[in-house]
């Protein structure tokens, strides 16, 4: 699903800004840009983000930007002095302090090792602060779909609904039809039809067209569909499977209809479910 999120946090003068983007798409994709110095928790990084994402490319971007302060770094006097003394012997002018600053072992942080691990801390609780954002907009664009879904499976059901009252009338009006033809052509010949015999071609027809079983398992489906919907967790390959079979009885009912309304009714209902494949291909 689609969602953003941001968060800036500053402590121990570090400042770490965390800014979560992600598309739709069937799996999870992680592309991390963050400092060439947070290689070693990349990995810790990606695990809060699969720990709240299973689909779609999700794009972090992580700064961080260090304050430096006079107690970060500390200044070997006499070694500097001992620099001093020994390039003013040599040299023809005045050294400038800058350059004596550079020099090795003059000037040393006293911060590196000390703050790692709080740096860790710093930027992974930045990171879920962030994921806290990011996972209210999707939220927000879950509802959203709820209501959508919800929309689609009434069209649908009215949809099943006209074909389930449909079914009988086309049995009726086909052994209306065989019976006009047939008495249309024996009245012609001067041959007689018994009734069983016009009984078991129709009920051929009947049991050839009839699609109970199918209008059942679309109820089932349906059922289930809202059931995944109502779960506390979110299950879109679930939905996805139930959207398969949605349309695998609708295709169905479409091959066994000898029926033009009927037909209508089946291409809408593949129009709506194909709808709502869609949709559910963004869903974790």
């Amino acid at each position: 699903m689609t969602g953003q999120g941001s968060a800036i946090t500053t402590a121990d003068g570090t400042t770490v800004s965390v800014e979560i983007r992600a598309v739709n798409n069937r799996h999870l994709k992680i592309h991390l840009r963050c400092p060439d110095s947070l290689i070693a928790i990349e990995s810790a990084i990606e695990k809060c983000i699969r720990n709240v994402a299973t689909r779609g490319t999700v794009n972090v971007n992580i700064k961080v930007e260090k304050h430096s302060r006079a107690g970060d770094f500390s200044i070997d006097l006499e070694l500097l002095a001992s620099y001093r003394e020994q390039l003013q012997s040599e040299a023809t002018s005045e050294v400038s302090t800058e350059a004596l600053l550079s020099l090795p072992g003059v000037v040393t942080s006293n911060s590196a090792d000390r703050s790692s691990e709080a740096k860790r801390k710093l930027i992974l609780n930045t990171v879920k602060d962030a994921l806290v954002q990011f996972n209210q907009m999707r939220t927000s664009e879950g509802e959203a779909l709820s209501s959508d879904f919800n929309l689609q499976l009434k069209r649908l059901e009215d949809l099943i609904v006209k074909i389930r009252e449909r079914a009988p009338i086309v049995i009726q009006r086909y052994s209306d039809r065989l019976a006009e033809k047939l008495n249309q052509l024996l009245q012609q010949h001067n041959v007689t039809l018994s009734d069983s015999d016009l009984t078991r071609e129709i009920g051929i027809f009947a049991d050839r067209c009839d699609i109970t079983e199918e209008l059942v398992r679309l109820d089932s489906h349906l059922g289930q569909f809202r059931e995944v919907m109502q779960s506390e967790q979110s299950e879109g390959r679930k939905l996805d499977f139930i959207t398969q079979e949605l349309f695998r009885e609708i295709n169905t009912i479409g091959s066994k209809a000898n029926d033009a309304t009927i037909a209508n009714c089946v291409v809408e209902s593949k129009t709506v479910v194909e709808r709502i494949r869609e949709q559910v291909q963004n869903i974790e």
